[in-house]
């Protein structure tokens, strides 16, 4: 061999070795980093992607942060849901699912809003899986998800006004000495509404003043004074289709929601949402902490006689530059949610009794009115998702720093996420807001006035004002499902519900309860979440 020929030979080698070498020194140089330095490499990448968010589509960027394991925070925003976030056309929320309750129940939709907190982890694909896969991180927080009211059961005499055309009055279970099914047809507008109007008692006190008789004590002789009586927060107009979330009067895009089909007496009309007598508030859906028993089959505020279940880690995958290796998608989530369910009645048809003076107000002066119960913990586990991301950096109009748009939906393989839920049935208040201290003792009895229609500042409650505002009520003041009651409450005549009784004739061991909570399983379907990806804490 020619010393040109081994000459070349050697240069050859010492090239490829060299090539070999360069390959490794990058991902060997990133390693020997210090703790230090990998700190400070992060703070530099994490100022300069608030500097200008289009970085996260460079690969270059991609690669420098997997190799000091960048985490990003992020806020996950639902898009156009209305609750909040500037838009024109907030019936056009496109965040929804399906919550299926059942052959006797059906489906009803429930639309979302709200937000999320999380991370985007980067790695190093030295450490495994491709150029541009990170990890998603959903943190427990404060943050959550929003949803409207679900409607749960109807009544159509709420808008139908029961079977005969003079019994739509929404009075009639005030009025003396009759039986007829009554309504709440008329339940509606601003102004006092009359008592007995159609006159079906026949004993109405005349005096020209609207709204409810008062009576002496004893319930035999009227005083000449009459208690106003205004819809106000429960005008049944007020409830509506509204896609919304976040507002108790909005009980989904469905007009009629409910099972339209034949009942054993027949529906008279097809439901409404106005039909309904009860529903959930609006629920906060938060992500559920590590750990936490989703279905407690022994004590506690949940679901009972169920399997326990524990909550896992919620997050998953996502490639920023197109599938996930081997998937169709490139977004794979699952998040396990966590709310308080509070509910809502309408009363409808209540029995007769009169408003008399020094006794307590009776349950009755309450007809066509809402109240609330206390609440129940419930757990949605393990919802997966799948969809894609799309980087999109930009300003929103609500002022916050974009990097993605991100579409999901619920990946239901082998079936949809499938849990049990509870809604609470023991009352704790009237849905209006509190007056003259009636939430606690003493009594606050029905004073005499003189003859007129009685101050509205004298009523038990505000009827215009819900206790904290009609479109963000906090039920926290109600407790868990069958605490105490407000006076009003225990006054009208209920007291919470007691565990039934073997010396009653129940079986004890077939019953734990007193049948404060009900409990249905569900399926629930995410049939679309358009999100915003925004930096940091927003």
């Amino acid at each position: 061999m020619s010393l040109r020929s081994s000459l070349w030979r050697y240069l050859g080698l010492l090239a490829v070795a060299a090539l070999a070498v360069g390959v490794f020194a990058g991902p060997a140089s990133a390693k020997k980093l210090s703790a230090k330095q990998r700190a400070s490499v992060r703070a530099q990448l994490r100022k300069q992607i608030k500097h200008n968010p289009k970085l996260i589509n460079r690969k270059s960027f991609v690669k420098r942060a997997s190799l000091v394991d960048f985490t990003l925070p992020i806020t996950i925003k639902l898009r156009n849901s209305g609750n909040g976030v500037p838009q024109s056309v907030p019936s056009g929320n496109p965040n929804n699912a399906t919550l299926d309750l059942g052959a006797s129940l059906g489906q009803r939709e429930v639309d979302l809003g709200g937000s999320l907190a999380g991370e985007i982890q980067f790695h190093d694909t030295f450490d495994g899986g491709a150029l541009g896969n990170v990890d998603i991180v959903l943190r427990p927080g404060p943050k959550s998800l929003t949803t409207t009211s679900i409607p749960l059961l109807w009544n159509t005499s709420v808008t139908n006004g029961g079977t005969a055309s003079f019994a739509t009055a929404w009075d009639t279970g005030l009025a003396s000495g009759n039986a007829l099914t009554g309504g709440c047809s008329n339940f509606t507008g601003a102004g006092n509404l009359p008592f007995d109007p159609n006159n079906i008692s026949g004993a109405a006190p005349t005096g020209g003043f609207p709204g409810v008789p008062e009576y002496n004590f004893a319930g035999t002789t009227p005083t000449g004074a009459f208690v106003p009586v205004n819809p106000g927060i429960d005008d049944i107009n007020a409830v509506t289709n509204s896609k919304v979330p976040g507002n108790l009067n909005n009980l989904g895009g469905n007009p009629t929601p409910f099972p339209s089909g034949s009942a054993p007496s027949g529906f008279p009309a097809t439901p409404s949402v106005k039909d309904a007598v009860l529903r959930t508030s609006p629920l906060k859906l938060q992500v559920a902490t590590p750990g936490d028993n989703a279905v407690n089959s022994g004590t506690g505020n949940h679901p009972t006689n169920s399997q326990d279940i524990y909550i896992g880690k919620s997050g998953g995958q996502a490639n920023l530059f197109g599938n996930i290796p081997g998937k169709s998608y490139g977004v794979d989530v699952t998040v396990s949610l966590k709310t308080e369910i509070n509910s809502i009645f309408r009363a409808v048809d209540v029995d007769a009794q009169r408003v008399r003076v020094g006794a307590p107000w009776p349950a009755a002066l309450f007809n066509c009115r809402q109240a609330i119960t206390g609440s129940v913990t419930n757990y949605i586990p393990d919802v997966r998702l799948k969809g894609n991301l799309k980087i999109s950096p930009a300003v929103t109009p609500a002022g916050d720093l974009r990097i993605a748009k991100v579409s999901l939906s619920s990946l239901a393989e082998p079936y949809p996420t499938h849990f049990p839920v509870a809604a609470c049935l023991s009352l704790y208040s009237v849905l209006a807001a509190q007056q003259n201290g009636t939430d606690n003792a003493p009594t606050y009895t029905v004073p005499a006035d003189p003859p007129g229609l009685v101050p509205t500042a004298n009523l038990p409650a505000d009827t215009n004002t819900a206790r904290t505002g009609i479109s963000n009520p906090d039920f926290s003041a109600a407790g868990a499902c069958n605490s105490t009651q407000t006076q009003l409450t225990k006054d009208a005549g209920f007291t919470g519900l007691a565990l039934a009784s073997s010396a009653n004739g129940y079986d004890s061991f077939a019953t734990s309860s007193g049948g404060e909570k009900v409990s249905v399983a569900a399926d629930l379907t995410v049939n679309d979440v358009e999100a915003d990806v925004l930096i940091g804490d927003r």
